[in-house]
């Protein structure tokens, strides 16, 4: 009989929950979005509760629909967004909203109690080295690290601090919601730059926390992201529409999740993601690191035998989100009018209105600072060369190259760090784009494979994962196997000379205008 592993995708805006065959077929998928709150500029935030019953109703949605039997769902799984910080009280409740992972307001006092001088680079020098010797890396300058999340809150609101149980990661409070227990994956444990990564020890250095001011014992436990940590209780299981005992696998965060469901899985290959937000990362043997440009290595899903070679980038998808509901307007006209369903197949058809190249329009897309290749969280988005001649079509279509110039920045930093690679593997909700694999195909100068249901490859390489930890699937490089590749986009040569010109300019941008 058929089984399958319930997969949980809950990303900045949205969960997706999808009903995955061991073997990595999904047969059936629903999404519950949420918001964010923005009170101010560099403050993101969510409502833990609004996660909560995104998870419920999408598992009551997504079986419903399906018509299977719970009884066959052998396991629960989940990917997230990384990086976020929840206060969780004793009695198990959240203290305040969520801070978001692309919240920056923890810059400034980075700089005040962690980056002091004398600085290289804007890193205390002796500090970087004790955390590059215990961790493999560093928190960055731009203060969306737990680190500076959590001395921010310290500064501003010791109230909620004094009452915190437990700082946990979202994925972290879905699973505590699903089995009451405190449990946060390796790959999230590690890029809260406090958990002692020598040998695979992969756990929390008490020297560490000490030295940034942050209390080991309200830290949860850590294990791999194969692990089964613990059974959907009995309330969480009526919430659900699952039933009671199945068991629940730890997962990953959304990075570590994408890199399984890429199919890339092997050592040294690479894959580009395009989401909410993205970047370029790979499985590696061996553990480097570039702070200078926020790339290196963090845990993957198989911390005992692979490291996770990421350049992590904040705004990628988002720019479209931004271009959909600021930029465009009469959006229902347009659909009309294209004939299609979604916006986002409208984006398409202007952008093949417009030659390569923008006619010299440029994009750049840090609408919310950068990690990598800038490191920067005061640099902003722009415009550029922008004249009388641009239309609509123009300004759509310099986000599609602008976004796809800036992730060849990050694979240069890449390939810099490790070996260069011959293809890359395209997911996420970008890859859904014939014009967007293209874009990157001709910018990167790589072909490019877009894989099956790139937009749900979280979900999948999670539910691979799982079925691995529960025995269905026998090694971790057999992952890749059950992932397809739907389209391979090769570059065209003609583009070359406009698009290398384009690339120039566009990292000369950030040279020239960052000071101000």
């Amino acid at each position: 009989m058929d089984k399958y592993i319930l997969a949980h995708d809950m990303g900045t805006s949205s969960n997706k929950a999808m009903l995955v065959t061991v073997y990595g077929d999904i047969i059936g998928s629903t999404k519950k979005e949420y918001s964010m709150v923005m009170t101010q500029p560099g403050f993101a935030e969510q409502e833990p509760s609004d996660w909560w019953n995104a998870i419920c109703e999408t598992s009551k949605s997504v079986i419903e629909q399906t018509g299977i039997n719970p009884a066959d769902i052998v396991g629960v799984t989940f990917s997230s967004q990384m990086q976020g910080l929840v206060l969780m009280s004793k009695e198990g409740e959240p203290l305040r909203r969520a801070i978001s992972w692309v919240d920056s307001r923890g810059g400034d006092i980075m700089r005040e109690r962690i980056w002091t001088w004398p600085r290289i680079q804007g890193y205390n020098i002796f500090r970087l080295i004790r955390f590059l010797i215990i961790t493999g890396g560093a928190p960055g300058l731009a203060g969306k690290d737990i680190i500076g999340k959590i001395l921010w809150l310290k500064k501003h609101e010791p109230e909620n601090i004094a009452k915190t149980f437990k700082y946990l990661d979202p994925k972290d409070f879905i699973v505590y919601k699903i089995t009451g227990n405190y449990v946060k994956s390796t790959d999230l444990a590690v890029v809260w730059w406090l958990m002692d990564t020598r040998k695979n020890v992969n756990q929390w250095h008490t020297g560490l926390c000490k030295m940034v001011g942050i209390e080991t014992d309200k830290l949860p436990e850590v294990k791999t992201s194969k692990a089964i940590v613990g059974s959907v209780t009995k309330t969480a299981a009526r919430a659900m529409g699952v039933l009671p005992g199945t068991p629940v696998i730890n997962g990953a965060g959304d990075i570590s999740a994408s890199a399984l469901g890429s199919g890339a899985v092997e050592n040294g290959r690479l894959h580009v993601r395009i989401g909410t937000s993205g970047g370029v990362a790979g499985h590696f043997t061996k553990r480097k690191i570039d702070l200078a440009h926020y790339a290196g290595c963090i845990g993957s899903a198989y911390p005992e035998k692979y490291y996770l070679g990421i350049g992590t980038q904040d705004t990628m998808g988002i720019c479209l989100e931004w271009v959909k509901n600021k930029v465009i307007y009469h959006a229902e006209k347009l659909q009309q009018e294209y004939d299609v369903d979604k916006l986002y197949m409208v984006l398409d058809k202007l952008v093949q209105r417009v030659k390569p190249g923008s006619d010299g329009l440029i994009f750049t897309p840090w609408l919310y600072g950068e990690r990598c290749p800038l490191n920067d969280d005061t640099v902003r988005g722009g415009l550029y060369n922008i004249g009388l001649n641009h239309t609509r079509s123009h300004i759509i279509r310099a986000v599609f190259e602008g976004i796809a110039m800036n992730a060849t920045w990050a694979l240069e930093v890449m390939e810099r760090l490790f070996d260069k690679v011959e293809d890359l593997n395209f997911v996420g909700g970008g890859a859904l784009s014939d014009t967007w694999c293209q874009i990157i195909a001709d910018i990167m100068n790589r072909p490019i494979h877009q894989v099956t249901d790139p937009q749900q490859a979280a979900g999948k390489g999670v539910a691979l994962l799982a079925s691995w930890s529960l025995g269905y699937i026998k090694t971790f490089e057999e992952i890749g196997k059950h992932v397809k590749i739907k389209n391979t986009f090769y570059p065209n040569p003609e583009n070359r000379e406009v698009y290398d010109k384009q690339y120039k300019a566009f990292k000369n941008l950030y040279k020239q205008n960052r000071k101000w």
